[in-house]
């Protein structure tokens, strides 16, 4: 799924050895990154899936995708499974929205090993948001919302689909996570007013709604840990000067019952397009705590997830768009302007900051030993971490 697990903490120990090499593709990069087996799996928007080299950067394969990709892709069974969208309204009226583009848009799964297309499945709308992968049935399957109005899941080895539910909502990059056999998505409202943003838990055996609760934001995937669900809402006061009227809040939902446990609410800022146009942030959960980007006030926040006391809070040079990793105490991600920071996850001091030549936007980082993987605009960076 999006980083891997439901904490989104995408930090391996194996193996040790740091590398460091940079690789630039044919565009901007907002999918996730995976890895597997000593490759890399990336995306980008000149509408290609590449795999490249985890020790050198180099290309072992690329394919054109029909579409701009920015998936995190899903790698399993020995396939890479990626799905295509561009944020385009297809049709739009006071009852439902549909986002998409008149050809329409695709999941397709290629071999891990050359790239070669095995399946395709085509849907009206947009697939940018990233699947999960779970058991339906003793299979193995994806399920994933999307901007057509529905939540699917597609049997893994050939995409055959399964079952599709309607839901009167739309998921823009709100990926899929699965804890405990049940999958977590976050739909759109209404002509995607953001009052109708809602969090749904999800029986991938046949796509039946558990339960629905008023909270999140359809470009944000849920994080769970500690038996919540967390996710972070976007909202602007129309009673504030349009500079500064936009703030965040970030809702701890449980895990069973859909009941409300917390609810914070940051101060007002401005939300901004730089990197992406992107207003609410998965969060990372490690330590007991919920490590979260707060892009309205340019903050970082760090949450006692059995409460919204906060353990600390610090202003960033630019709004953060990514979910960040944790490793040995110190949590890393990078800011819609030039900066890569290493943070004390218990303190909040920010040990080190890193000015690279472009912006770093929704693309979260993953480390595997001592090596950090990040995207940074159209480049993806192999950065060796110092102990």
């Amino acid at each position: 799924m999006y980083q891997s697990s439901a904490d989104h903490n995408v930090a391996f120990t194996q193996p040790r050895a740091a590398v460091a090499w940079t690789r630039r593709l044919g565009g901007k990069i907002n999918g996730g990154l995976a890895l597997f087996q000593n490759a890399l799996y990336v995306e980008s928007f000149d509408g290609r899936v590449s795999a490249l080299s985890a020790r050198s950067g180099a290309v072992l394969w690329s394919t054109a995708a029909g579409g701009v990709v920015m998936t995190t892709p899903i790698v399993a069974g020995g396939l890479v499974v990626a799905g295509t969208g561009t944020s385009a309204v297809l049709t739009q009226s006071s009852a439902r929205v549909v986002w998409g583009r008149p050809q329409g848009d695709a999941v397709i799964a290629m071999r891990a090993g050359d790239g070669r297309v095995v399946w395709r499945y085509r849907t009206v709308g947009e697939d940018m948001a990233s699947p999960a992968l779970v058991r339906v049935r003793g299979q193995d399957a994806i399920v994933f919302a999307n901007g057509d109005n529905h939540v699917r899941a597609l049997r893994l080895r050939d995409g055959r689909l399964l079952w599709q539910r309607a839901v009167d909502g739309i998921a823009t990059m709100s990926s899929a996570a699965v804890s405990d056999g049940y999958a977590y998505v976050v739909i759109g409202g209404t002509a995607y007013s953001r009052s109708g943003d809602s969090l749904l838990k999800i029986d991938p055996q046949d796509g039946a709604i558990v339960w629905r609760a008023p909270y999140g934001n359809a470009d944000c995937s849920p994080t769970l840990a500690y038996g919540r669900v967390f996710v972070e809402g976007s909202a602007a006061d129309a009673d504030k000067p349009a500079r500064r009227n936009a703030f965040n809040d970030v809702a701890a939902v449980d895990e069973r019952s859909g009941k409300l446990h917390w609810r914070w609410y940051s101060g007002y800022g401005t939300f901004t397009g730089a990197g992406s146009d992107e207003e609410g942030v998965a969060g990372m959960a490690a330590d007991g705590a919920l490590y979260q980007a707060i892009p309205a006030t340019n903050e970082f926040v760090a949450f006692d997830a059995a409460s919204e006391r906060v353990r600390w809070r610090i202003h960033t040079d630019a709004a953060v768009k990514m979910s960040a990793v944790e490793r040995d105490g110190m949590l890393y991600f990078g800011d819609t302007g030039h900066t890569l920071y290493a943070v004390d996850a218990k303190s909040g001091a920010i040990k080190e900051r890193r000015t690279y030549p472009a912006f770093f936007s929704v693309s979260s980082p993953v480390i595997v030993g001592d090596t950090l993987y990040i995207a940074n605009d159209d480049t993806v960076r192999a950065i060796p971490l110092t102990r």
